[in-house]
């Protein structure tokens, strides 16, 4: 059997602290009720790329797959999200925030990492306590 080499170990690794601002929970509340395709489906939250700034982050809906955090928003139990172990590792806390912007085309959900400066620059990387814990490797 072969698996992912680069397989987070999800028992080592701690769901985070997700919070959504008034607007966000407004927001996914809507559109939850309101678009019958979405039913099973969940607000996944995942990290996209990395950059010198440290990282940036998508949302969308979707099913949960089997290593996934089932995650009760923080001031709105009744509301679940989706987060894999690797962003979970990165994303020790969030705050998510639904942005309106019709002046300058701006329309979506905004994840903001409580700790994201502590991966900065490209140097984080050769530091131990920031490499996530990896499954060990069956051939």
């Amino acid at each position: 059997m072969t698996t992912n080499p680069n397989r987070i170990d999800k028992s080592k690794v701690k769901a985070p602290i997700v919070e959504f601002t008034d607007s966000a929970v407004s927001q996914l509340k809507l559109i939850l009720e309101n678009d019958y395709t979405l039913e099973g489906k969940f607000l996944r939250l995942v990290v996209a790329t990395k950059g010198c700034d440290g990282f940036s982050y998508n949302v969308g809906f979707t099913e949960r797959l089997e290593d996934d955090f089932l995650v009760s928003v923080f001031n709105a139990p009744e509301l679940k999200v989706l987060v894999d172990p690797f962003a979970a590792y990165y994303t020790r806390e969030m705050t998510v925030d639904y942005i309106q912007d019709f002046e300058e085309n701006i329309e979506g959900f905004l994840v903001v990492n409580h700790h994201q400066t502590d991966f900065h620059g490209k140097f984080w990387r050769g530091k131990p306590e920031t490499t996530p814990p990896l499954l060990n490797k069956e051939v």
